[in-house]
């Protein structure tokens, strides 16, 4: 072997070992990058926008990121304030008493009456005699086991705000410099790889950004499009706050096994425990039809029609799998490993087939 073979073999072998050692420093900013990486694909369509007005790679980057920081700030804001109101209303209404749930109970005892047969009424009473016993011991078993799991995850989420902070930090300046940079970066990576390679990269790539943007910015876009049905439709039923309401809807959205049923059943019961029965009612079907069967089978699939087609099941992989893994986090890590994966699939299909 001579000496030229040699010294390309141990520079190799340096900078494999570098690369593994920068890997170990930087794994507990692992998902950080990814959320960086999430950030830069939500932010594109805001970023060109900007960019076709000012011409400026820097401002345009700024103002997007600064567009979503304010609006978090604002929606952490108003949450605040609307829990401390409709708190101290509560309580100063009665709501809460043992009276009002009395009043409650008889007004559905009468609708129920009026409204069902007598012996479907005579079997219900019956069941729910026999059963009140272990109905009325659920909230205590539920305070029971929420208290001190609220207490562990609030002490947890204390103790983890310095690296959270810093995470944050991290994500905001790794996006903005993508949105810069970002395709300067690909295209002198591409440039390293051997001729007869780069048209199967740059299919990959393409196919990569393609499923991305089905992923996130489809899946974004859906949420923040039921916000919006969730205001107007809040703002048409005389629900206070209901700008609000619709950002939590939107947000809560992108969370899979919440959604908005974690925003408008809450709600529902709300006017239910305030003897508002007709709103109860109209509040519980239009969450179920306008904000969780309108955005899944019509606006997401006419969305994804414009970007790569995925299944259905890879989605929910994607999407549900990885929370039961490694936590919420996983709705980042989950579309991010499956869509790289999914992307490295067809391009060897592609490849095969020319």
């Amino acid at each position: 072997m001579d000496f030229s073979r040699r010294f390309d073999l141990a520079a190799g072998s340096l900078v494999f070992l570098v690369f593994l050692a920068t890997v170990y420093l930087t794994k507990d900013f692992l998902t950080t990058i990814l959320l960086s990486i999430v950030m830069v694909f939500l932010l594109k369509p805001l970023y060109a926008a900007f960019f076709r007005l000012t011409r400026q790679r820097q401002i345009s980057s700024f103002f997007s990121i600064l567009i979503v920081f304010i609006f978090i700030l604002t929606v952490l804001m108003g949450i605040t304030t609307v829990l401390l109101v409709e708190i101290s209303n509560l309580e100063k209404s009665g709501a809460l008493s043992g009276l009002q749930f009395t009043a409650i109970t008889q007004e559905i005892d009468k609708w129920a009456l009026s409204a069902l047969p007598a012996w479907v009424y005579d079997y219900v009473n019956v069941i729910i005699l026999k059963n009140v016993q272990e109905i009325s011991d659920i909230p205590i078993a539920i305070a029971t086991w929420l208290f001190p799991t609220v207490q562990q995850e609030l002490t947890s989420f204390a103790s983890d705000l310095p690296v959270l902070f810093a995470q944050l930090i991290v994500v905001v300046f790794i996006t903005y410099y993508i949105l810069i940079d970002g395709k300067e970066f690909m295209a002198r990576a591409v440039d390293l790889i051997p001729r007869q390679k780069r048209g199967i990269v740059l299919n990959f790539l393409q196919e990569l950004s393609s499923i991305y943007n089905t992923l996130f910015t489809v899946y974004f876009t859906t949420s923040m499009l039921s916000g919006v049905l969730a205001a107007i439709g809040f703002s048409m039923l005389g629900v206070p706050y209901p700008y609000l309401l619709g950002a939590i809807v939107g947000i809560f959205t992108l969370v899979p096994m919440l959604g908005p049923p974690f925003v408008f059943i809450p709600m529902a019961l709300y006017y239910l425990f305030m003897g508002d029965m007709i709103r109860f009612l109209i509040i519980m079907v239009f969450g179920t039809v306008v904000l969780m069967v309108i955005p899944e089978n019509v606006i997401r699939p006419h969305l994804a029609m414009k970007s790569a087609r995925i299944h259905p099941i890879v989605t929910l992989l994607a999407y549900t799998a990885p929370i039961f893994v490694v936590g919420i986090i996983g709705v980042i890590i989950g579309p991010t490993l499956y869509g790289f994966l999914l992307a490295a699939y067809r391009a060897a299909i592609n490849n095969r087939e020319t």
